[in-house]
């Protein structure tokens, strides 16, 4: 639901004295045929211009053009902080654009205390609220930011502090922290996060073979290798050098088990991998066995 939708349904909701579940659901249902129809009066927000600017920018002849536009989108509106991220998105400079990010990110806390969505009831739950769900995004975005730059412990307290405001993750933070764990062999912590969420695929399990790996345990190495392998039995082909990338798949996506999830690990968590420099040989000796 993009925001214009959501404050027009909010506003309905509002306007309509709605008291319970039952009645929400009603008015929900009323509110979806009037808006099809035609015949929901709203008067739009600046927020709202800000987003029309920013799906402007989305469509924009070049990328200077879609920048300015983003700017004048954060300008109309502060409380646009997608407008950072996208901004974020188009710079090259590593550290430009991380110090734009984390201004945004300080702002937007800022002004998202001050409005209460840091209260005690909201903690835990930000994902499932709309003016929250940015804020989230920016944070997992800042992660995978300081692990390109090998600042492994801060992306590793970044994806904490996601998970402690949106504990149903919604954007996928426990995977880089299980891998972070791994290359930093964090075992008792690892453990902690896999106990809250028992995943039975590679995201989860490929860092707790890796982590067995690099203690030396190989009972367990093999038992967790083992694992990944029934997951996904295409990660043998790719050290082996004989696999190829579905076409199936479209660039940028992966599917469960399928060879475009391989290589969507491989190159999202490189470094876990390059913590691991004779890892294939284990691998290929040990899958081999079980083929």
């Amino acid at each position: 639901m993009d925001n214009k939708l959501n404050n027009m349904l909010q506003e309905f909701l509002k306007n309509n004295n709605v008291e319970n579940i039952d009645e929400a659901n009603e008015k929900l249902q009323e509110f979806i045929k009037l808006y099809n129809n035609g015949e929901i009066e709203y008067k739009n927000t600046p927020l709202d211009d800000a987003y029309e600017l920013l799906e402007e920018a989305q469509h924009a002849a070049s990328e200077k053009e879609a920048i300015n536009l983003a700017k004048k989108a954060y300008k109309i509106s502060p409380e646009c902080f997608d407008a950072i991220i996208f901004q974020c998105d188009l710079e090259e400079n590593g550290i430009k654009r991380m110090k734009l990010l984390e201004a945004g990110l300080e702002t937007e806390k800022n002004r998202l205390t001050k409005e209460k969505y840091f209260d005690k009831e909201n903690i835990g739950h930000f994902y499932g609220i709309f003016e929250t769900r940015p804020y989230i995004r920016g944070l997992v975005i800042k992660a995978e930011y300081l692990l390109e730059e090998g600042k492994i412990s801060q992306a590793k307290n970044v994806c904490k502090e996601v998970l402690r405001l949106n504990e149903n993750d919604n954007m996928g933070a426990r995977y880089l922290l299980m891998a972070i764990y791994a290359t930093l062999e964090e075992e008792n912590d690892m453990l902690k996060l896999y106990k809250k969420y028992p995943e039975e695929d590679m995201e989860m399990l490929f860092p707790l073979f890796a982590l067995y790996y690099k203690l030396g345990n190989d009972k367990k190495a093999k038992e967790y290798l083992k694992r990944v392998d029934k997951c996904n039995s295409n990660l043998i082909k790719f050290f082996k050098g004989t696999l190829k990338r579905s076409e199936k798949v479209s660039p940028g996506y992966y599917s469960r088990g399928d060879s475009s999830e391989i290589f969507m690990y491989l190159e999202r968590y490189d470094y876990l991998l390059i913590t691991m420099p004779r890892l294939h040989e284990y691998i290929i000796e040990n899958l081999m066995k079980n083929k």
